[in-house]
């Protein structure tokens, strides 16, 4: 198989994958906003009811962390394929489960505990997914154009979130009885059509030539996420804050700003959730090419600046959202979502990819993108919940949060060096 084939096959396993990825996740952070404090958690406050459904939230990325490491153990042991088959079908189980659950009124807590599991089983499939992808991804790609395949699972996340928020807008605008009797269970069922199409792509995925010749050359280490922590602890450390900016900035939008709109702002539910379908779909452009634009000018520009565009545009994004005029907000999700947070999204899978070495590259990689997740992005919502209720029902707060989370990842990455190939010298040499 030639090179050419085996980067185009790779880039489509890689791709299919995320797009289940984001599509279960979206979904339930959407209706973890808006249906299941009703549905799970009915006899609380609403306040209540929101942070119980945001903790729910939470649990995911909780476990996210053991999945991915044992899971990403495996992917360095045995191989990257393998691994990510195994990523699909568990994501996807529990994404299915979740719109065959009873709720509080036919079980009572018996409803919630269900919710819980199926949101563990999600969340341990998901911690490899999308390290997975990015390995795969790199290791496949010609150095030259590593940033852009790269940014490619990226893309295909937001590719999921499209298709997750058209169903909830879709469901959403059903009469509330039927929508909190059924309607919030379709687009649940339905990724199943998206778990057959993402299994048989990755069948038909080669293995990467990097791993094969690491395991060939018996490079392989017996626990690699040990060796990348004890032999690149700064590296470790710092590729975790460069992704403070686009878990909190993240989440809080997704997660938490349906929740704004509707409680604080009196806003219809789907108003969120269309602005976010708008500005994900600016960004399965965007994220390519932010990735090929670090292959021209380097890894590092392209996310410093989106960190400090992201701190610099915190407290305007939220007076845009507080005009309550639907086409503000929706240029302001767009504008905070597809190019500022993007720029530093779009980037981190080659960033990381290139910081590590093949044989703890996945376990390496992994590590950071969970522990970053249980430290800003699952707790995001939450915080997001608590900052605006001791703020009064502003969001000040919350701004001033994704703000420095936006300097702290421009700081970590000046302090880690450039590795893309063209910048550094090696645009002919594998990574």
């Amino acid at each position: 198989m030639s090179r050419r084939s085996r980067q185009r096959r790779t880039a489509a396993a890689s791709v299919v994958g995320s797009v289940l990825e984001w599509y279960d996740f979206f979904l339930f952070g959407a209706s973890a906003a808006i249906v299941f404090h009703k549905v799970f958690f009915p006899d609380v406050s609403q306040l209540a009811g929101t942070l119980a459904s945001f903790a729910t939230f939470g649990l995911g990325f909780a476990v996210r962390p053991i999945g991915g490491l044992l899971l990403a153990h495996l992917g360095d042991r045995i191989g990257r394929r393998p691994v990510l088959i195994l990523t699909v079908v568990l994501m996807g189980v529990g994404t299915l489960l979740i719109g065959f659950l009873p709720t509080y009124g036919q079980i009572g807590i018996w409803a919630p505990v269900l919710l819980v599991c199926c949101r563990l089983l999600q969340g341990f499939g998901v911690g490899a997914e999308l390290g997975g992808a990015y390995v795969m991804s790199s290791e496949a790609a010609e150095p030259r154009r590593r940033g852009f395949y790269a940014a490619l699972p990226g893309a295909g996340e937001f590719i999921g979130v499209v298709i997750a928020s058209g169903a909830v807008a879709a469901v959403s605008s059903l009469p509330e009885e039927d929508f909190l009797g059924w309607g919030w269970r379709i687009p649940f069922l339905a990724s199943f059509l998206v778990v057959v199409a993402a299994l048989l792509i990755r069948r038909a995925a080669p293995e990467t030539e990097q791993f094969e010749a690491t395991r060939a050359g018996g490079k392989r280490e017996r626990m690699p996420v040990w060796t990348a922590i004890r032999s690149r602890p700064r590296t470790i450390c710092l590729l975790i804050g460069t992704g403070c900016a686009t878990a909190i900035a993240s989440y809080s939008i997704q997660g938490y700003l349906p929740s704004y709109l509707t409680n604080q702002l009196d806003m219809p539910a789907n108003t969120s959730v269309l602005g976010i379908t708008l500005a994900s779909g600016v960004s399965i452009l965007t994220i390519p090419l932010a990735g090929a634009l670090s292959d021209r000018i380097g890894r590092r520009p392209v996310m410093i600046g989106g960190g400090v565009a992201i701190a610099l545009f915190a407290y305007p994004f939220f007076l845009l959202i507080d005009t309550r005029q639907p086409w503000i907000i929706y240029l302001a999700i767009t504008v905070g979502f597809a190019f500022m947070l993007n720029s530093v999204f779009a980037v981190t899978g080659s960033f990381y990819a290139e910081s590590l070495p093949t044989e703890v590259r996945y376990s390496g990689l992994v590590f950071v993108r969970e522990i970053n997740g249980v430290i800003f992005a699952g707790t995001a919502p939450f915080v997001a919940t608590l900052l605006v209720n001791a703020g009064g029902d502003r969001p000040w707060y919350l701004a001033g949060y994704m703000a420095l989370a936006g300097l702290a990842t421009a700081v970590c990455t000046w302090l880690l060096p450039e590795t893309a190939p063209a910048r550094t010298g090696t645009a002919d040499e594998e990574i």
